[in-house]
């Protein structure tokens, strides 16, 4: 599953929404339909701002039907549907280290859930506080 490590840049949320947005974009181009974010949970333990921001930001892609939908690492498990459905479309999703681990930090991002999807760019924008 290809990774892409947005904490590593100690971004502001309008920073990892652009970000995301690339991420987004290149990926399409590869052809790459499911893709795994890495946000961090926050050093303060509280859930922090940058996961919480992109989390949003993935729900307005998703509402506006540029993204199919995200599911968050807490929720990376065989026992969630949207997860089963990703495992089915590649079986070596399997194999993601973070299956079944729980992880709040990290966010799976489907693009599209066929093959060479027609969903268009993402016009929609970082918002900026």
């Amino acid at each position: 599953m290809e990774v892409a490590n947005i904490e590593k840049f100690m971004p502001t949320v309008y920073q990892a929404e652009i970000l995301v947005k690339n991420n987004i974009e290149t990926n399409r181009r590869k052809k790459i339909n499911v893709f795994k974010i890495i946000h961090g949970y926050g050093s303060t333990g509280k859930g922090g701002a940058l996961r919480t921001g992109i989390r949003e930001y993935l729900s307005k892609l998703k509402s506006a039907k540029i993204i199919s939908d995200f599911i968050p690492g807490e929720d990376w498990s065989v026992f969630n549907e949207t997860t089963r459905k990703v495992l089915d479309l590649n079986n070596d999703y399997r194999k993601d280290s973070d299956l079944e681990k729980m992880n709040a930090g990290i966010t799976i991002i489907i693009i599209s859930w066929t093959p060479n999807s027609s969903l268009e760019s993402t016009p929609y924008r970082p918002t900026q506080n």
